[in-house]
This record gives structure tokens, sequence and C-alpha cells, in this order.
């Protein structure tokens, strides 16, 4: 066998050679030999290092070059001739193909290591000494902004500027204590009852920390602050007097601090504490040395740092601290009558930062007086607006942008044009919502969302309840960390507010539970206490209400019990309790073969289905499984013909808790699942990869891959292709996008070139290509994905199973024969089994049956338990009868031993639900093992067959289960991966992609970044140790590159470019809609309503940039408008993050929601006016939506705004089809002369 790679020894280096020097020396010596990427690692020792390349033959030839005298004599580095020689080890194998794979990028993307490496790079600056550094915010003295510190410190620190990151590090001694601290103007004793928190700990730095390397005895204290550019909003420079740097941040700073060799996440500034809020986001560092700034220049050059604003900055003391701001704005708040709806705004505007306290302050008496006048609904849909209107305080900002005056016209303006916001649905509620990070407290809402149990039998109190969630700076989840502790954000940070509450407009809002979806997403829910009548309803007094919940001794699994009020449920109907009965498990060998499912007659089934259709769903007619909440029982409940007149039957495995028999009156049942159509089968990494372990062939994944590619080529090379690719994906359904489109082709409109539906096809396509590449998610046409249910007529034998389903015609479909059927998550290869899928009689009960699959309750184990432990309360399962997918046989399923959740011997109280809340988030490693399960399966040669594989799929059966036994899993119980080497690497098809930039007409592919070696390179600083990615040559890496997403769109563009007709500029299809619908409707007036939809489109810009502000994941990465219109967030990085998905389904229901809104009211004909008033409104606001948008200022800035014109235009055409027949113009049959068809990027 060929040994690939070779690994040198370098020894006598001068002890404290630091990597970088290492580097900076070996590289022009290896490029005479071409060898443009290697590895390079110091050893402990300090003086020796091992340097890998995958070139073994060039690497040979460096070394016969070192080995000549005249070379080796020069071979000098800090003073000391180095020894390199041919290390007697080999080279890692894994670290080989690293290699091979970052060098293959560097050459796609045309990387020149020797350009990278010249004197440009080395010649910048990037660390500095700080001689003070401050955070507050600016205020506006006359017309010009002036920087006001709230805090000072006076340090003797560095600020060193990364690629990602700039760190700022400093010590100081708890000895001689703080003298260098200062708090400017020191407020007086004030309990800030009315901030989201107490001021204790609000918004406060601690500054943290570099390793440290004094002994354990050392008073001193290290500490580092963490600034991600991404969060810079604007740099301003002071290269004058006070040659200072300040930065406007957009989140607070990630803070560290090392004592004693432990290095922790800190929340505050401490020795002494001190308080910063969360509008005290400009932080200044004033430099040591005047001389360093034309350094600092060099990087804004460089494009490191942001462009400067050159603008003096004065310290600038308020006779006001923030503090008594903030008490002042309480005071008048709770002094004018105001509602809590309006005080939630006002309190938002000051403590997210939107405007200072004291023009909060200003705006209480004039906001008062619009809701006495307007309303509260309008004055708080008004208050809303600002969010989006108000820029950025700063250098750039006038005063008179800010000021009481601007906010009064702002607030005046926005009432003319606001409308009430109405959920329309008893399902959804309107919720107010809360985001907890380690140093600030955000307020945010509210917002119409999804309702539960809980909400709405407490619908009047709405206002009472608020969804609270934690998280880190940035926004996303915060998690155990194995290279740093979190303790004191867990347990000092969260559990205190669990433990003492949030305080929001004088309410204080206590925990009072989550649902077991929440938990996993870090949110749960707090109440304020309220009346209702003459009884204090509190968090104690609904629980009790909910059931009785004395006898459990477990937090974990008490909590799991309440949760079930606090599921979403899409619907619910009130049902007797007289028409349940309970019947008895079906049970063999110490399992439940029926575990979590009921049944229903017929006359059930119909109520469920009038109430699924009540609240929109239009899939519901067929529906004949439910998943339900009902009174403490929860599962799926499925049709049986057999039963007479209204039966609810429920089994003992349902019922978690019973409801107190003096609530026999709330009888209504949650419905938070619905069978209404099969659901596609799409194979994902763990389900491809345990099908290759078994022996299917990798070209069956392959083959299904490329079908995949190349339907999603073919559904961009027609109109009608591309309309049937968007309703495949449920793309446009609320704004009749896809119902526009063919009746453009029947125009014989052109589309090739409209830009903004072009980019609308790329983005559905990336979406779909990412997730191919990113996510290896491959449709399975001969498969599907179903709810399963348990065989109530003991018709089916051991191993059979019945699947059927409704295809889109509406016809009844089953599969036949072998097939496989799985179940996600499955990590051990036992997880899928074989089953024969068996037709049944016309005359069974289960032929009325439809979008499941039946299985037997015959036999010695069910087998949905064989499926990585499913049952049958909900879950999906995967069905294939592709006969290339089934393999020749099947592992032997696992067999879990129970694990007894966590008893603490005691009543469980509400204080150990949420001590237990914050538990799970610092414990929670379910995404670890799963991460090592992919890594050791692909390295090892057995992969999922391993027992190290085994080991880890048992204990990610054990980390699922954590949410109701509340037992984690340890460090020490997980398997250690392969070798020292192997930790730090993982597959490729683990790696991020090339970061996506959505432009205005098009979509660009950044060059993928490499990381060559985890040195002490400053422009890493701040920077989360990177994971390096060698080629797999398994499945799962071939899968992924197969498909390159740039070339992809290239090749493309390129076909489409061929077809399209550049000689005339385009006006875009609209205009040419407008030229047809004028022509059609002669003599009909509709310009009088100009006015008014020029106030709708305003309106409904207004709600876009809401929404982008709301779901964008970072506000210096805010979401296009044409991602809300489609309903997708695309990944910057290919990879989708459960962050993400929760954001996608969220923007797209609100969007929905919006544009159904807005449809009707363009369509509503029930108004008094002239004949076919719809249609003239509807024309009036397509006439407005092909002009071009105004600019827009504020928070969201350089978003174009086009879909208006689209919704618009669907309208305009349903309308006028209305016209066409009343009027017996006939059907849409003429097109417009002038109206040229052509072919291009979608041929009709």
């Amino acid at each position: 066998m060929t040994m690939e790679g070779l690994q040198i020894y370098i020894r006598r280096l001068q002890s404290g050679t630091t990597l970088i020097e290492l580097q900076d020396f070996l590289v022009p010596l290896l490029q005479r030999f071409q060898i443009i990427n290697f590895d390079l690692r110091i050893l402990k020792s300090g003086v020796e290092a091992f340097l890998t390349t995958h070139q073994c033959s060039k690497g040979n030839e460096f070394l016969q070059w070192c080995m000549d005298w005249h070379v080796s004599s020069r071979l000098t580095l800090n003073g000391q001739r180095l020894d390199i020689t041919k290390s007697k080890w080999e080279a890692n194998e894994i670290l080989v193909r690293v290699l091979k794979r970052e060098e293959k990028i560097l050459l796609v993307d045309g990387y020149d290591m020797a350009k990278a490496s010249t004197n440009i790079e080395k010649q910048l600056r990037r660390n500095f000494d700080i001689s003070s550094f401050a955070y507050g915010k600016w205020e506006y003295v006359g017309p010009q902004a002036q920087y006001h510190p709230y805090f000072e410190m006076s340090v003797k620190g560095t600020v060193t500027f990364g690629d990602r990151y700039f760190v700022l590090q400093y010590e100081i001694d708890v000895q001689t204590n703080n003298q260098s601290l200062k708090t400017v103007n020191p407020p007086p004793s004030l309990n800030n009852d009315d901030l989201a928190e107490p001021l204790t700990g609000h918004q406060a730095l601690r500054l943290p920390s570099i390793p440290s390397p004094y002994n354990d005895n050392d008073s001193r204290i290290f500490y580092e602050v963490h600034f991600p550019y991404s969060a810079v909003q604007s740099t301003t420079l002071d290269h004058g007097k006070e040659q200072s740097i300040v930065f406007t941040m957009t989140e607070a700073p990630k803070i560290w601090e090392t004592q004693y060799k432990q290095r922790v996440r800190a929340i505050s500034l401490k020795d002494p504490p001190l308080q910063l809020a969360t509008n005290c986001q400009v932080y200044r560092l004033r430099l040591s040395n005047a001389s360093d700034i034309p350094h600092l220049l060099n990087l804004e050059r460089a494009c490191i740092l942001s462009q400067f604003t050159l603008y003096p900055v004065p310290p600038f003391l308020c006779d006001i601290s923030l503090e008594e701001q903030y008490g002042q704005l309480r005071l008048a708040m709770e002094t004018i009558n105001l509602s809590f709806g309006v005080q939630f705004q006002l309190q938002k505007l000051a403590q997210n930062g939107y405007l200072p306290p004291l023009v909060v302050l200003n705006i209480v008496d004039y906001v008062s007086f619009i809701e006495q006048d307007s309303g509260t609904e309008r004055a708080v849909a008004a208050l809303r607006r600002l969010f989006q209107q108000l820029p950025y305080s700063g250098p750039l900002t006038k005063a008179g942008d800010l000021d009481t005056r601007a906010v009064h016209g702002l607030l005046s303006r926005n009432l003319e044009t606001v409308k009430e916001e109405q959920s329309g649905q008893v399902s959804v509620m309107v919720t107010y919502r809360a985001e907890v990070t380690p140093t600030t407290i955000y307020l945010a809402g509210p917002d119409p969302e999804t309702s539960n149990e809980v909400l709405r039998k407490y619908a009047e109190h709405s206002e009472n309840f608020l969804r609270v969630t934690f998280m880190d700076e940035d926004g996303d989840g915060l998690y155990s960390d194995r290279f740093q502790s979190n303790r004191i954000i867990f347990h000092t940070r969260f559990k205190g507010i669990q433990r003492n509450g949030i305080k929001v407009g004088g309410r204080l809002y206590e925990f009072l539970g989550f649902s077991h979806s929440s938990l996993k997403a870090q949110t749960c829910w707090f109440l304020a206490p309220f009346m209702e009548g003459d009884t204090r309803v509190d968090a104690d007094l609904i629980i009790s209400k909910l059931g009785d919940f004395s006898h459990i001794r477990s937090p974990a699994r008490c909590a799991a019990r309440i949760g079930q009020a606090f599921t979403e449920t899409s619907s619910s109907i009130a049902i007797g309790t007289t028409i349940v009965e309970e019947v008895d498990d079906v049970e063999r060998n110490d399992r439940v073969f029926s575990d979590g499912v009921g049944t229903c007659s017929s006359k059930v089934l119909e109520m469920l289905q009038q109430a699924t259709r009540r609240s929109g769903d239009s899939f519901t007619r067929m529906a004949t499984i439910f998943q339900i909440r009902f009174r403490g029982a929860k599962g799926v409940i499925s049709l049986d013909n057999r039963l007479e007149g209204h039966i609810l039957r429920l089994r003992p495995s349902m019922i978690k808790y019973r409801r107190p028999k003096e609530s026999s009156r709330d009888s209504s049942i949650g419905i938070c699942g619905i069978a209404s159509k099969m659901l596609p089968l799409v194979l994902n990494r763990q389900l491809i990869k345990i099908l290759e372990d078994l022996g299917v062939p990798n070209n069956v994944f392959e083959e299904l891959q490329h079908r995949a590619i190349d339907e999603l080529r073919a559904s961009v090379s027609s109109v009608a292709n591309a309309a049937s690719f968007l309703d495949m994906y449920n793309i446009g359904a609320s704004t009749q996008t896809t119902w526009l489109l063919r009746k453009m082709q029947a125009l014989g409109l052109n589309l090739s070139d409209d830009m903004f539906f072009r980019d609308l096809l790329d983005a559905v396509v990336l979406i779909q290509l990412q997730d191919l590449k990113f996510n290896t998610r491959i449709p399975v046409k001969a498969g599907a994905t179903l709810y399963g249910i348990m065989d109530e007529t003991s018709s089916l034998a051991e191993g059979e199973v019945y699947c059927s389903w409704i295809d889109k015609e509406g016809r009844s479909e089953h599969a036949s024969g072998p097939v496989i059927v799985a179940r996600s998550p499955a990590l051990h290869p036992g997880d899928i089994q074989i089953a024969r899928a068996v037709e049944i009689s016309i005359d069974s009960p289960l032929s009325a049956l439809h979008n499941c699959v039946v299985f037997s309750s015959m036999g010695e184990r069910d087998l949905p338990s064989q499926l990585a432990g499913g049952d049958l309360d909900g879950d999906l399962y995967h069905i294939a009868w592709d006969p290339m997918l089934i393999p020749k046989s099947c592992h032997r399923p696992a067999s879990y031993p129970r694990v007894p959740p966590l008893n603490i011997e005691r009543q469980v109280t509400r204080h150990d639900m949420s001590d237990f809340f914050v538990q799970f988030m610092e414990q929670n490693q379910l995404g670890r093992v799963a991460n090592q399960h992919k890594i050791l399966a692909d390295q090892h040669k057995q992969g999922t067959l391993h027992p190290d594989c085994i080991q880890l799929a048992q204990l990610h059966s054990t980390a699922v289960d954590f949410s109701k036994t509340g037992i984690p899993i340890r460090d020490h119980e997980l398997p250690k991966i392969c070798s020292q080497f192997t930790s730090r690497f993982q597959p490729d098809f683990m790696a991020p992609g090339r970061k996506v930039t959505i432009e205005n007409h098009g979509i660009l592919f950044e060059p993928e970044e490499i990381f060559f070696t985890e040195s002490d390179d400053p422009r890493k600083v701040g920077e989360p140790k990177r994971k390096r990615y060698y080629g797999s040559q398994k499945i799962l890496g071939i899968l992924y590159r197969a498909i390159d997403e740039r070339a992809f769109f290239k090749d493309l563009h390129e076909r489409s470019a061929v077809l399209k007709d550049d000689t005339k500029p385009s006006r875009g299809v609209l205009a040419h809609l407008w030229d047809y619908v004028l022509a059609e409707t002669v003599g009909l007036e509709w310009d009088h309503y100009v006015g008014h939809a020029a106030d709708m489109r305003e309106t409904y810009e207004a709600a876009i940039s809401d929404i982008i502000l709301q779901y964008s994941t970072h506000p210096t990465e805010q979401l296009e408008e044409l991602e809300v219109f489609i309903g997708k967030i695309i990944s910057r990085t290919g990879y989708r993050s459960k962050r993400q998905e929760e954001f996608t389904t969220g923007m797209k229901e609100k969007y929905n929601r919006e544009v159904l809104a807005y449809m009707s009211d363009m369509r509503d004909d029930t108004m008094v006016g002239e004949e076919y008033e719809a249609l003239r409104r509807s024309m009036a606001c397509l006439y407005v939506g092909i002009q071009e948008p105004r600019e827009l200022r504020g928070r969201v800035e350089g978003c174009r705004k086009e879909t208006f014109g689209w919704i618009a235009a669907a309208a305009c055409m349903k309308e006028l089809e209305v016209y066409q027949e009343q009027r017996d113009v006939g059907p849409l049959r003429r097109a417009l002369g002038k109206i040229k068809t052509g072919v291009g990027y979608l041929k009709r």
C-alpha cells in the first residue's frame, strides 16, 4: 500500500517561538517546492514541531534540499539553527485527507498563497495598547451627537483586531482593587422596578480573560471582552485630542474572566458591581499612543475595520444618570393612565435602546393623548412602526431625526396609515415576549402566535402571559461548553430570572411552565397574576386547575405532564366528557403495542374535521388521523367506523394525568397534528448511512440525488414547470403567485426578462439545492412519511403493515410487498427494519383509514418500539417500497433498558421545574452525541455497526429521554474519538458551505474559508476553535461533493443567457400586465383610489420591515423581502440550523396572515360604493405597486420593496375575471398586440 503524505520533524526551536513566527519562516521555503498547504504544530516542549504535507514527493524534495550543508546552515530562526528531518512517525491519514481537500478548494478559488503572505499583511498592526475603556451612548447637545459615558475605567490593556472579532484584554488586582474603576454620575439608591429586570446584573459587563500564566495564589483577574464585527453598526475615530475609537454595537459583547486558571463566562463587571443598560451599547477605547492612529487607518483601508467616521469624541456628562432617567420614565407611566399595551411599547423603546429614556419620557403625554383619541390598538400600532423608522444614534444622524418633535411627527404620520391587527383565528393569540441574554433583557411583540390550552382558557388576559426565551448575546442558544464554564450564566443569571421573575410595565411576571418543544427551544411561559372575578389567578392556581400532580416526585416528569397544556394546538373543539370511554392497552411481553393511540367514531371524526376546517386547513375533509391533547391525555386517535354515535376511546398509555372533577365542563380537545395528506419521504444522513452499512450500493443514492438535481433544473425551464415547482413546496399559496403565473402564461406575457421573478426562482432553487447538499435530504418517490397507528382489528400478522394515503387527485393509494420502515432520528443500525405491506379487503375497517401506516398488534414485540424506541402518540414513520433501497437483511433492533426518572422524594414545586429548565439548558448533550456519531460512523470502517457507534446510539436514546427523566449523560460516558488528531477533524459533509450573499438581481457565492493552522494568529483572535474537514470516502461525502452550487447556478444562467433577448430594456412583467388591464377596462375610473392604495402599500411595506426586523437572525444580516415573500429563510452558509427553521415557520405564518388581510382589503366588495369597487381598488393598488418605492430610512434600509405589486396583480386579475364574466367580455383570451411573446429564462 502506497503511503500518502509526509510528516517532517523540526527540532531545536528557540523556546518561546510562536507558531506564526515558524509559519512565516517556512512559507517561502515551502513555496519553492509548490507546497502551498501544510499543517504545522509546535509540541508542548516548545522546542519541537511537526510539519505535515499531503505531497509526499515534494515533501521529500524539500527534505533533501534542507539536508544540503549550504542550506541547512542558513535555516536559522530567532538566532537558533533548525534541524529539519523526516519524522519516524507516519503522517496521519485523516490529516492528509484534510490537506488534500483544502488544497483543492484553494486551487478552485484561485488562492495565491504567495500573494497572501506578502508584506502587506505583515505590515498591518493588529495589537494596540489602550489606556481606558468606557461604555455609554450617544446624546445630542444642540444639533450634534456627543458621547456620554456611563462607565469608564482606566486600564493598562490591549485591543486586538482580528478578522471577525476585536478583543479587549486587561487585568485587575483584586487586592489593590479597583482604584481605576469609576461610574460616571453615580446614581442614588434606586429600585428600578419598571425595568424588565432589576438593575442588579442588568447588562453589566464583567470583563474576562486570557488564559492565566500566573500561579494559583495570584490575586489578579484577567478579563477578555469579545466584540464581533457583525454587531458593529458604526465606527467613529477621534484622531485629535481624545485619540480614541468608538464602536456603536447592536448587541452586547461576550465576556470572560480567568482567575486561578479557571476561565468562565461572566455576566457583569464586578469588584465593585457595576450596571449597564441595554441602550449603552457604545464602547470607547482610548489609545495609549497617538502614533497608533495611522495603523488603525491601515486596518480600515484593508477592510478589516468598517469605514471610519472621523469625528471628535470629547466626553459629555449628563446631569441625570441613566438610572434616574429610567426612574422618571417609570413614574410618568404610572402617573398617566396608560394601557399595558402602550406601556409595553414605551418601555421597549427605552429598554431595547431605540431612544434614550428622556426622549421616551418627553413623548409620554402625547402618546397618552393619541391613545385616548384614537384607541389603544391604533396607538400601539403607531408606536410599533417607530422601531423600523428610528435611525441609529451617532455622528451621522442629526439630532432632529431623534428628538421629541421628530418622534411626534412620525407618530402622527403613522396614525394616518396604521391598521389594527386582527388574528382572525381562535387558535391564534397575541403574545408578548421577552428575550433574556447573559447581560440583557429585550422586549418583543406582541405578535400573533399559535395558541395552547392555557392561553385559550384565559384568552381575555393574554397580556398577563409572557413568552420568555433564554439565549446568548448573538441570539443563538446557550449550551454547555467543554472548554469553558457557563455556570455563572446558568446558575446566577438565568436561574435568578426564573426565581425572581421579570418586571414589565409595573407587572411582575413569574415562571409558569413550558412544553416539551419549547424546552428544547429554551423558551418558557411566565405569568403576571390577575383577578378573575374575586379570584386571584396566579401560576400555582393555573397548575392546580390542570390536574393533580402531587404524587409525581420527578421535576422533569412533572414539568412534562404540565407541559402538555402548553403544547401549541392549531384547533380546538368542545366535546362532552360523557362520550369518552377508556379501553385497555394491548400489552405483551412487557411491551405496549397500543402505546399512545386511541380511536373515535365517525361522528366524533366529523366534529374534528369541522374544527380544523374552521381554522383554515382545507386538506382535512378526508383526514382520519388526529394528534390530540385532551384533559391530561395525549396521543393519536384514529377512525374506527365500527363505533356508533359519539364515542372517543382513550387508553391508559395516553392518559398522563387526570383533570379535577370540578373542571368537567372544561372539555375542549386540542388538535396539534392532522394526517391531512401524505408527507413525502426524504432520506436524511442518518438513514442513508445506516442503509449504506446494511449493504445498499452507493449508486442507488447517487441516482436518487441525480434525479432530484435534474428536477431542479427542469423546474425553471418553463412557466408551467415553475408554477408546479412552487406549488410542490407550498410557495406563494397565500399570495396566489402560481395562479397569477399561469394567467400570465395564458396571456403570452414574457417572464424571461422579469428580474424579480427570476430571483424568486433562483432563491427557491437555492434552498432546495442547499437541502440536498448540506443536509443530504434526498426525495424518494417510491416512499412516504406517515403517522403510525395500531391495527384495531387484529387482522395484520406479525411483520405486516398496511400503508394507505390519498394522492393529489384524491385517489386512495396503497403500498404492497416488501418495504423498509424507519423513524427519525435513527442512529442504531437496527433502527431500519423490513416489513411486508399488505392489501386488505374493502369491507375491513382499516380501508377507511388514510395517510397512515397501520402496525400489527401481533407478535413478540411491536415494530414501532424497534425503530429508535418509537411509539404511536404522534410519531411519523418513513416507508419506502423502492426495491433498490431494501437491504438483503437487517440488523437486530436495539433494546435499551428503561431509565427511571430522577426521584427527589418529595412533592415537586414550581422552583424545582424552573431549576430543571436551566439544568436542561446546561446539560443537554443531544447535539454533541449526534455529531460524534456522525464522525465516528464515517471514520470507522464498520460505520454504524462499530461498537463505539452502538454505544453512542444508546447514549443518544438517554439524551432524548433527558427531558422526561431528568437524567443527563456525562462526559465520561462518551467514547473517545479515534485519536488526538481525528478529534479535531470532521468529514467534509459537515463543513459549512460558501457564504451566500443575496444581492439585487443575483446570488453571489463567496470563496470557501480555509484555516491552515490552529495557531496564535492575531487574525483569528476571539474566534472559537475552528474545525478542519477531510474528504469523506463514504457515501455521504460522495453525495456532498457531487453538488457544486456555484457551478450549478453558473450553468443555469448560461443556458438562460442563450435564450434571453437583451436587445430591448425590460419594463418588467407587471408593467405589461398593467397595459393589459387598462385595455380590458376602458372607461372604468379607478384613479380616485390611488391615495388609499398608496397608504395600503406603505402599511404593507411597514409590515414587511417589521417581519424583517423580527426574524433576521442578526441586525447586520437582515432578511431580504424576497425571503419573506417565499416564506423561506435562505441559509448564508448552506446548513440550516434549528433556529433558522423555527424563524422560517414563524415568519411564514406571520406573513401569510398579513397577506390574507391585504388581499381581503383589496378585494372587499362588501363596502358601500360604486359598481366594481373591488376591481377599481385593486387596479389602483396594481398601479401603485409598479411605481418605484420611495426611499426608506430607519433600521431597514436598502431593502427593495417589490412584492406589493405582485399581490396587487393577483387581486386585480381575480377581480378582472369577475368583471369580464359579468360584462360578457369572456374569459381571458386576448393579449395586447404591443406585448411581444418571447422565450428566455422561462420558456412557455
